[in-house]
């Protein structure tokens, strides 16, 4: 049993070039379809524009992470009454951080880990390790639109159409590297009941940088425009 971890997490991570290679959109919505006199103030302003997506990827991770989804969804319904009542920018700035802080600090311990025994800890690992790639999902589908949106604006431009081509390239070599390193790592400690809490261990380090080279490569602007999305969860 303890040695199930390695398989377990691979297995559930199978179909991760299949979600990015999608498209899937982090956008809350789209600025082109935007028809709601609050949804016009922010497409009008790239600081609210940007806010607006890193809500909505901070209210996605809080739902991944929290125990209580319902809470969640019930306090971000609140929250949405108290934006649209905003009078100006600055009263929206202000409230959109604020959600954004309180949505990136909610994180629930998988009630999966519930004990010391191996087998608790190799399943408590592979939760983890869920959600790590799970937000990493989030982060390369931010990166992913932002190119294409890029590349739609202007049909001319090859530079976003080739630079989304080698960041897919790219990102499937990293999930190869993630693999052929965890495995290596799983092996070097296959001689002891801690292989797949390592193994574990690996993954998410390995999962969490890549998260993190993503929003500071792909989804900052040179200006003062605030990222696309929240900065990744920490812990």
């Amino acid at each position: 049993m303890h040695g199930s971890v390695r398989p377990a997490i691979s297995a559930a991570f199978a179909g991760t070039l299949l979600f990015w290679i999608s498209g899937s959109s982090a956008a809350s919505f789209d600025c082109h379809k935007a028809s709601k006199e609050i949804e016009h103030r922010i497409c009008a302003d790239p600081d609210l524009n940007s806010y607006d997506s890193q809500l909505e990827g901070a209210y996605l991770g809080a739902l991944d992470r929290s125990n209580h989804p319902p809470q969640v969804k019930e306090q971000q319904m609140a929250w949405l009454k108290e934006r649209d009542a905003c009078a100006d920018n600055k009263c929206m700035s202000t409230a959109y951080l604020r959600q954004i802080q309180h949505l990136s600090a909610i994180s629930d311990e998988p009630p999966i880990c519930s004990g010391p025994s191996t087998p608790e800890v190799n399943a408590c690992f592979v939760e983890y390790s869920r959600r790590a790639d799970r937000e990493l999902d989030r982060y390369v589908a931010a990166a992913r639109k932002r190119l294409m949106d890029e590349a739609n604006d202007d049909p001319k431009r090859q530079a976003p159409k080739t630079a989304l081509a080698e960041f897919d390239a790219a990102q499937a070599a990293w999930v190869a590297y993630r693999k052929a390193e965890c495995t290596a790592y799983y092996d070097w400690w296959s001689e002891g009941t801690i292989r797949g809490a390592m193994y574990g261990g690996c993954w998410v380090s390995a999962t969490k940088s890549r998260t993190e080279a993503i929003w500071s490569s792909w989804l900052h602007y040179m200006d003062s425009t605030p990222p696309l999305m929240p900065e990744p969860f920490k812990k």
